[in-house]
């Protein structure tokens, strides 16, 4: 899966979870401090990155630095995919 995809979908996830317009979200705009997105939420986006993209989060990667912006969230993700597939083969 190409970057691009992953942060579009992880804008949409951010922007349907914190209800707030897609168009709005910036990638490199802080999501607690720019949208108010609270830990509820970030437990939710954590979830539904889980579900959507068939990963787990390794419990050394949740910290507010993963999840404060979508870029970051989205290099995590395409890190993850791409290590994965690696191990696989």
């Amino acid at each position: 899966m190409q970057k691009h995809e992953i942060e579009t979908k992880v804008c949409e996830a951010v922007s349907r979870l914190g209800q707030f317009n897609n168009d709005n979200v910036q990638i490199d705009s802080d999501l607690r401090d720019n949208y108010g997105v609270d830990s509820i939420v970030l437990v939710e986006l954590l979830v539904e990155i889980e579900e959507v993209f068939g990963i787990t989060f390794d419990s050394s990667f949740l910290t507010y630095e993963t999840f404060s912006t979508v870029r970051s969230i989205t290099d995590y993700v395409y890190n993850k995919l791409n290590s994965d597939c690696v191990s696989i083969n």
